[in-house]
């Protein structure tokens, strides 16, 4: 069993990654997330301090898109969400590129691109705990 991670899982959220020995808060942004992995913009840019939503919706992604693994969140000491943008169709073109590489037929695309969209602009976060147990990922939904 592994230390659970509450997670606030928010599309088009910016999320502060703060590494175990404290060298330096990276972020990225959720573009998507399932059952296996999640799906982010990286940026290059590192912080000493957390750093407000007003300092990164002007950054570029340093990396368009990344799938990575679920079960990696659980290597971070800490993962928070700092907050969320509504997602962009340009936002989305790494991911898209992924998908069409991956076999992924255009109408499927756009459905996803569409349900996406939609939950970046009004769902608000859900609220998940995520654990190893007898190495096996579960979530579960939390109150708070």
């Amino acid at each position: 069993m592994s230390n659970p991670l509450d997670l606030d899982v928010l599309w088009g959220g910016y999320y502060a990654s703060i590494p175990k020995d404290g060298s330096g808060i990276s972020v990225f942004r959720l573009l998507d997330f399932t059952r296996d992995a999640y799906h982010a913009a990286l940026y290059g840019e590192t912080f000493t301090t957390m750093p407000a939503l007003d300092d990164l919706v002007s950054l570029a992604p340093w990396l368009g898109h990344a799938p990575i693994a679920l079960d990696s969140l659980l290597n971070e000491d800490d993962v928070q969400l700092i907050g969320g943008k509504p997602l962009s169709l340009d936002d989305l073109e790494g991911y898209l590129y992924y998908l069409e590489d991956f076999g992924v037929s255009e109408a499927e695309r756009n459905q996803l691109v569409q349900s996406l969209l939609a939950f970046s602009q009004s769902e608000p976060p859900i609220k998940l705990r995520l654990e190893l147990v007898d190495n096996e990922l579960q979530m579960t939904e939390r109150d708070k």
